[in-house]
Parts: C-alpha cells; sequence; structure tokens
C-alpha cells in the first residue's frame, strides 16, 4: 500500500472517530443535562428510584453489567488525536 493510500485511509477513520466522539459525548453527557436543566428535573433520583424499583436478579445484573459510555467518549477522543497527530507528522514529514 502506498504512501498517499494510508494517508487517505488514516484521514477518513481519523474522522470517523471524531463523530464518533462528538455523538457520544453529545448522547452520554450534554443531552442528559440539557433536558434536567429544560425539564427541571434530577435525572440521578430518576434512575436510582428505577434501579431500585426493577431490582429482581437478572435486572440488577444486566444493569450493573452494562459498560459506561464515557469509555466510548475516551476512546474515540484518544483515536482522534492519535489521528490528528500521525496527519500532522506526515504532512511535515513530507
Amino acid at each position: 500500500m502506498n504512501k498517499v493510500k494510508s494517508t487517505k485511509i488514516i484521514t477518513i477513520f481519523t474522522v470517523i472517530s471524531a463523530l464518533a466522539a462528538f455523538i457520544s459525548a453529545f448522547f452520554s453527557s450534554l443531552l442528559p443535562l440539557y433536558l434536567s436543566y429544560k425539564l427541571n428535573i434530577d435525572t440521578r433520583n430518576a434512575s436510582s428510584i428505577g434501579i431500585i424499583g426493577g431490582a429482581d436478579g437478572p435486572t440488577a445484573i444486566f444493569v450493573s453489567a452494562r459498560s459506561s459510555s464515557h469509555l466510548f467518549t475516551i476512546i474515540f477522543v484518544s483515536l482522534t488525536i492519535l489521528g490528528v497527530i500521525y496527519l500532522v507528522i506526515a504532512k511535515n514529514h513530507n
């Protein structure tokens, strides 16, 4: 694979990971903050009541085994930063 094709592929993956990071950050952090401000609802109380109310065995295991969406945001932001660093170094190297 030649260098130009490799750079194009890395650029595409960098843009995709940046979009995924933005979407992940929006839905995991910004949207709940906006809705709680707009509707004057404390989302922490509602989620704890929902977990306690439905805390039978399989449901409790399912809720506690969910992965954190903040982890996806961190991974995609890291990939975006690495892609941008690589593209800047590759551009300055030529």
